[in-house]
């Protein structure tokens, strides 16, 4: 009977209307986590490269960071709870589409009187070859266990150029982009632990009748985020998992630009 039903509609010419079904295995959930509480004053600044700026390989990036110190134990219970990294807090700068690198030391910081207010210029050579013509840095300040600050003074991105002005990125700054944070390819993830599922969205709010992002995991197991919250993932096996967000729109198409479809494979040992 249900081929039967599938058959008629086929001819009907309804077919492309029927989503497509996955499979969702039960051992696999995703669950909204609280937010980590944030200070208010931590600001973000790029200071080079400069907008629009032509440069040539390698490029040597420099941020200013207020109010966040880098290279220590954040000091919360997550911390415990998910892969936390040694070598603690972090700035992670992301280059177009390529998995971020981190900074964990500062070239010069200030403390004021009561030893709280961090003013920090860290610094670090692009780990890469940038191809020549358009490119974007993105940055924001991370907890040592990698969830992302989300206060939009936190945030920053810019255009540059590598050796000629040519724009043949599909880049829009000022429109909705995702900017996948983790799981990050870079590291092996323990068996038996949740996953930290975290991202920043830029100029964009998440609801359930407007804009969502949809994780696939494996290409079968899918879930639809309609808040921005950091989430878990638990129950993926040992072996590699590839882990992929895209930012829908209120039609729920993707939305446009490179940002906003981002694939990762990750191990977990």
């Amino acid at each position: 009977m249900r081929l039967l039903i599938a058959l008629l509609i086929c001819n009907l010419g309804f077919a492309d209307t029927i989503p497509q079904t996955y499979t969702n295995p039960s051992t696999i959930r995703i669950t909204s986590e609280v937010p980590t509480p944030e200070p208010d004053n931590v600001q973000t600044t790029i200071i080079f490269p400069r907008e629009g700026e032509i440069e040539m390989n390698p490029v040597n990036v420099q941020v200013r960071l207020l109010g966040f110190p880098v290279g220590t134990t954040s000091d919360f219970e997550r911390r415990k709870e998910i892969y936390n990294d040694p070598e603690g807090q972090s700035l992670l700068i992301f280059i177009d589409n390529y998995h971020p690198f981190e900074v964990y030391n500062s070239f010069v910081d200030a403390l004021d009187q009561s030893n709280v207010y961090f003013d920090l210029t860290l610094t670090k050579l692009i780990p890469y070859d940038l191809d020549e013509g358009m490119h974007v840095i993105r940055t924001f300040p991370a907890r040592s266990y990698g969830e992302g600050l989300k206060n939009p003074q936190c945030f920053k991105a810019r255009v540059f150029y590598i050796g000629s002005q040519i724009d043949n990125l599909d880049v829009n700054l000022n429109a909705p982009y995702l900017t996948y944070n983790e799981p990050l390819e870079t590291l092996t993830y323990e068996a038996g632990k949740p996953l930290l599922l975290d991202f920043y969205l830029s100029n964009i709010q998440l609801s359930q009748d407007g804009y969502k992002v949809k994780v696939t995991i494996d290409g079968s197991v899918q879930r639809i985020l309609t808040s921005w919250n950091p989430y878990y993932i638990w129950g993926l096996k040992s072996g590699q998992h590839t882990i992929r967000l895209q930012l829908l729109n209120e039609q729920n198409k993707v939305e446009p630009g490179i940002f906003n479809d981002v694939q990762r494979i990750i191990t977990i040992e």
